[in-house]
């Protein structure tokens, strides 16, 4: 058997991922090739619990605590769908990862890369994607977007703490510009989807090269 692929969708809130998400689905649906699809928060039943703690905008959580929900979520996903999808030899897409967490908690909330990155080492044991797309977005593009829909905790949060998380994501394309690739995200959708679904595909046909 093949092996699979890891794959992992990032960018700021109002980015447009679930847009193409839905997207990139339909085309894997519509090229056969198995597939799964992990939501951060979220994706496992344990995740999705943990999504509702971390999302309803009527918690106070503190940062620590905040980040320590979003590793022990990934560590459940990590177990219970990621290695065994990526086994079975399928294509597994993440819809946030740990650089969501290095943008998000290590960035906009102050708690450093360092410790990120050792919650990270504990909680993914070397699980880490082979190709990320970045959808890039200005963060006026994004407050624009996202100004007639209800925003949950993280989405409600300031200008400047999005600000904040748009130019760590900057940071890190150009820190690791061989593993993510940057979409330019304010340009048409089905634009965007095409590239996504070139580069995809691309990864997906020389993944035992």
């Amino acid at each position: 058997m093949r092996r699979g692929l890891f794959l992992s969708l990032e960018g700021i809130d109002g980015s447009g991922k679930s847009t193409q998400l839905r997207h990139l689905v339909a085309r894997l649906e519509a090229e056969a090739i198995p597939h799964l699809i992990n939501r951060e928060p979220g994706g496992s039943a344990v995740g999705g619990e943990i999504r509702k703690l971390l999302l309803d905008p009527h918690h106070h959580i503190s940062p620590t605590a905040e980040l320590l929900l979003y590793f022990a979520n990934r560590a459940q996903n990590v177990d219970e769908q990621i290695r065994p999808a990526l086994e079975q030899g399928k294509l597994v897409l993440s819809d946030r990862y740990t650089d969501s967490t290095l943008a998000y908690q290590g960035a906009a909330r102050g708690l450093g890369v360092q410790l990120v990155q050792q919650l990270h080492t504990i909680a993914c044991r070397g699980t880490e994607p082979e190709l990320t797309l970045y959808l890039r977005v200005r963060p006026a593009t994004s407050e624009e977007r996202m100004q007639q829909q209800s925003k949950d905790r993280l989405e409600a949060e300031g200008a400047r703490f999005h600000a904040r998380v748009y130019e760590a994501y900057e940071q890190l394309a150009a820190q690791y510009p061989g593993r993510i690739v940057t979409v330019d995200g304010e340009r048409d959708e089905a634009v965007i989807a095409d590239d996504i679904w070139r580069l995809v595909a691309a990864r997906w046909q020389r993944r035992d090269s």
